[in-house]
């Protein structure tokens, strides 16, 4: 058997033959839903086509099979593996005790205003699978004895890449604050809390200007995508003190669709 070094990784003719049978066949779909992104109170995935991700953010997937109704189908003696392609990276997943197709990727490769389309297609496996991941790289079989495995159905999210800087305002006190004592919380609905202390070589953190012109102090900090809550708001509190030590506060609620 010989192999050929995959060129691109958004094999559109996989794609749309996914999307044909899907179409076509009236009785197998597909459903790529993720912990990101819109979706109703107490639901644990969304569907929604187009999401939103902080920079740097850890997303989990969680695709399926689907009847003609929408209903979850076992993918058992139908489906193998799923191929998924987000940008221009390939991933290869089985299913789970469960029949689903779960998998979860970060996003840390990215811009705010970059556009990563998401696209998980289930295969059925003919022969040995069609790609092998030799040494980090995706290897094509081209044997004259080997079937193309077959695409049964398809489904893809777009996602729009966000940042949520940090940027709190306090005016200054009659004694100038402090800036080692200042600690910045950040508050997830799970109960977890990320502080942050003021940026120093080794440990990045908040950074701090002032007092300015206006008579304000800034404080600034860009967090990491794990660090906010995947959709709706997180809450974020400030915490310093002046050189007499009378603490001061500052919060604030940062949108993170």
């Amino acid at each position: 058997m010989t192999s050929t070094a995959v060129r691109s990784l958004r094999i559109p003719s996989l794609i749309a033959l996914a999307i044909s049978c899907a179409c076509g066949g009236g009785c197998i779909s597909a459903s790529l839903a993720t912990n990101t992104g819109p979706r109703p109170e107490g639901r644990l995935w969304s569907m929604a086509r187009r999401q939103q991700v902080h920079v740097g953010e850890t997303v989990r997937f969680d695709f399926v099979l689907q009847d003609g109704a929408g209903r979850f189908m076992d993918p058992t003696g139908l489906a193998d593996y799923c191929v998924v392609i987000i940008g221009q990276e390939r991933i290869e997943v089985t299913p789970d005790i469960r029949g689903h197709f779960q998998f979860s990727y970060t996003f840390d490769q990215v811009q705010p205003g970059d556009t990563i389309d998401v696209t998980a297609t289930a295969l059925r496996q003919k022969g040995g699978r069609d790609f092998m991941n030799i040494r980090g790289q995706w290897l094509r079989s081209d044997s004259p004895y080997e079937e193309i495995d077959r695409a049964l159905c398809a489904d893809d999210v777009r996602l729009q890449i966000y940042e949520a800087p940090i940027q709190l305002t306090l005016a200054r006190p009659a004694d100038d604050l402090n800036p080692e004592t200042g600690k910045l919380k950040i508050l997830r609905n799970d109960g977890a809390t990320t502080s942050v202390f003021i940026d120093v070589p080794g440990r990045p953190g908040f950074k701090i200007r002032g007092p300015e012109p206006d008579g304000y102090y800034r404080v600034s900090y860009t967090p990491k995508g794990d660090e906010l809550n995947p959709i709706g708001t997180t809450e974020v509190e400030f915490t310093i003190h002046d050189m007499s030590g009378r603490p001061h506060h500052a919060s604030a609620t940062l949108e993170t669709p």
